[in-house]
């Protein structure tokens, strides 16, 4: 007698991410049953160059995919969810769904010449107010405009109408779904190229950056108007940006409710509700979800644009063997209990791509300060651990500011299970952050939207599977808190003069002068 296997519905949420591809797969309850992924190589060809390798990416989501499900005996996998890295591009032939460049990501800071020459146009402050965002390089916009102006096969293909641009997801549906091209407005809000008002890419603003608004994808729903039967088995149900996918499934679906994801960077996001924000204090607005019959929902966000990437960095120095002893190192340094000491240790800005909120400022690089011959790896531990700690803290006080309340904190993601860094965390924002038992609510949201697709879940119902059962509580007293935040800030604030442009602009006057 055969044995036949029960089956098991389980629906994929794909989180496309900068450091890896992961494809979780989740049961009806809203339990992870089964977990692949595979590490991205990022190429470094020009210091601040980050690029990927599209058909690489492309794949890891494939191979993700089906291995996920051949490791769940019974599986049948009722459908799938789509979640981007946000703001990276990539070109690609619209007939035959080949990359024309390599994908660009978000972190990249190749356009800051091209961004600095449309601030100093008359459009400017249209686009700024139209798009609700900053100029600046971290968006797709000039991106986008970048790779018009310097990749000859793009160039091309612009001028030929085979060309197809944008952010990453429109390259991954037009290849599993059948060449559609489409995005939706979490992730097209990141471009710089949509209108917050209206959900659609602005021509004059495209215009300002020389792009063509006919280059780029239609935006529809979050949760798709209709699934698209795809390569992989299931249709896909629901596409979205990987940090709005990820404050879905932390439960942030009221205004005001607040995440914190710890990922490659690292990212702050609050529920403002159903109308478009344009917030102040250096904050950004964007998109959250649109999901039938239930309220749009917006968004404002502050970026730490090296968390994860610091820790590795330390590894990578051969400081520690791995992230774990990273922490571990810094709970050491940590554990010293002298305030006089402890207001004497190195500082490390976080900053090897740019300072995002509040400060905002794409030429920053890192900066290590006040080491002694005393200085041990413990001490450099700290500084990163401790670094990042403040830059979140930064744009939590922006966001506290903004919404004149002090915002009620959840965290996720990889770092969110270093305890060195979270104790930092709920003392440098003196208050208690919640930490979600489950680390990876990208993957979780956009299954969870997928599952809404199909009818067979609500938003409330994806909300109520968050589930947080640590909780860490502050243990610097204020009066500490308030001077090692004021020594942060005026540590920052003396840095501008630090950036390499900076630093070469000044020798060149030096060098001037002399002569």
């Amino acid at each position: 007698m055969v044995a036949h296997q029960t089956p098991v519905r389980v629906w994929a949420g794909v989180d496309q991410g900068t450091t890896s591809t992961r494809t979780n797969l989740y049961d009806d309850s809203g339990t992870c049953v089964a977990s692949a992924r595979r590490q991205s190589l990022t190429r470094h060809p020009r210091p601040g160059w980050d690029e990927q390798d599209g058909n690489a990416l492309l794949a890891a989501i494939e191979d993700t995919v089906r291995e996920a499900v051949a490791s769940v005996p019974g599986a049948e996998l009722a459908g799938i969810g789509l979640a981007n890295q946000g703001e990276s591009i990539i070109a690609f032939d619209r007939r035959t769904g080949e990359p024309l460049s390599p994908a660009i990501l978000w972190s990249d800071r190749r356009a800051g010449a091209i961004v600095d020459s449309v601030r100093a146009t008359p459009s400017a402050a249209r686009i700024e107010d139209v798009t609700g965002l900053r100029l600046d390089p971290y968006y797709s916009a000039a991106r986008i405009a970048w790779a018009l102006q310097n990749l000859p096969e793009v160039a091309a293909a612009a001028a030929s109408g085979t060309l197809a641009i944008g952010t990453l997801d429109t390259f991954f549906i037009h290849r599993l779904a059948g060449g559609a091209y489409l995005t939706d407005p979490s992730t097209a809000s990141r471009t710089q190229l949509m209108a917050l008002d209206d959900l659609r890419f602005d021509p004059a603003t495209a215009a300002a950056f020389g792009i063509d608004i006919d280059l780029l994808p239609a935006i529809v729903d979050t949760v798709l108007p209709e699934p698209l039967p795809t390569t992989l088995g299931a249709p896909l149900y629901a596409s979205a940006a990987d940090q709005l996918a990820a404050l879905a499934a932390l439960g942030a679906i009221a205004p005001g409710d607040t995440k914190i994801t710890y990922g490659t960077g690292c990212f702050i996001d609050t529920n403002v509700g159903a109308q478009p924000r344009r917030p102040g204090h250096g904050l950004m607005p964007t998109y959250g979800w649109t999901v039938s019959g239930e309220p749009k929902a917006w968004a404002i966000e502050g970026g730490v644009f090296s968390a994860a990437t610091a820790i590795d960095w330390l590894v990578s120095l051969g400081l520690a063997q791995d992230a774990s002893q990273v922490t571990a190192l810094a709970a050491a340094a940590a554990a010293v209990s002298n305030h006089d000491l402890r207001m004497q240790h190195p500082l490390f800005l976080p900053s090897f791509t740019g300072i995002g909120a509040p400060w905002w400022r794409p030429e920053a690089a890192g900066v290590l300060a006040c080491l002694r011959a005393s200085t041990t790896r413990e001490d450099l531990a700290f500084a990163v651990v401790d670094g990042i700690a403040h830059r979140v803290a930064d744009v939590v006080d922006s966001i506290d500011a903004e919404l004149g309340a002090a915002a009620v904190l959840r965290a996720d993601g990889g770092l969110s299970a270093n305890k060195a860094l979270m104790q930092r965390q709920a003392d440098l924002c003196g208050r208690p952050i919640a930490i979600a038992d489950h680390h990876d609510n990208t993957a979780a949201g956009v299954a969870g939207l997928a599952a809404i697709g199909a009818g067979e879940l609500d938003l409330a119902g994806l909300a109520a599977r968050a589930k947080f059962t640590c909780t860490v509580e502050p243990t610097l007293p204020e009066s500490q808190r308030n001077l090692e935040r004021a020594r942060w800030r005026e540590f920052v604030e003396a840095t501008p003069a630090l950036e390499p442009p900076a630093l070469t602009t000044a020798a060149q006057r030096r060098s001037e002068e002399r002569i």
